[in-house]
């Protein structure tokens, strides 16, 4: 199983010292994005959430909240293959700086979302996140599925000129 870990962080100077502590660990699959920056390159709208969306399989609520949480933020997300390696990432985010998320959106999430029920499942000393998922969502598995092709070319065959013979 590979997972999918993410924290985030509210100055460049703490995200560069998990970087380096994550590189300590040999933990070299991460990226660092700055939601300011994304915010003005970005027009959002309900069919284009990007990351986090495809992060929490479109659930609109937990987009909304890491989308709000990382606003003015650095996130930093790490790919692992093992539990063991996620649990020592996760670890090093939460040791290091990373926010509570659910600290943060509580009344964002309120407002905006008045009549549902909001549960808030990340204690305040777990504050990154560990999500079951593959790093560019690539799961392989016994079946496979046969891939037909349609051959909607020529009727008439040609020779090497293109000249029909």
């Amino acid at each position: 199983m590979s997972y999918t870990i993410i924290g985030i962080f509210p100055n460049e100077t703490e995200s560069r010292d998990v970087i380096t502590k994550l590189e300590e660990a040999g933990l070299y699959e991460y990226s660092l994005a700055n939601a300011e920056i994304e915010a003005l390159e970005k027009v959002e709208t309900k069919d284009n959430r990007g990351f986090f969306d495809w992060l929490f399989d479109k659930n609109e609520v937990e987009t909304d909240r890491y989308q709000y949480a990382s606003i003015d933020s650095n996130t930093i997300t790490v790919y692992t293959e093992t539990e063991e390696d996620a649990n020592a990432a996760k670890a090093i985010l939460d040791e290091n700086g990373a926010i509570d998320v659910e600290e943060k959106t509580r009344s964002y999430l309120s407002e905006k979302y008045p009549t549902t029920n909001h549960e808030y499942p990340i204690s305040e000393t777990k504050k990154a996140r560990i999500i079951a998922k593959a790093k560019n969502d690539l799961y392989f598995t016994d079946t496979r599925k046969e891939v037909k092709t349609v051959n909607e070319g020529m009727a008439d065959e040609m020779d090497s000129l293109g000249n029909k013979d």
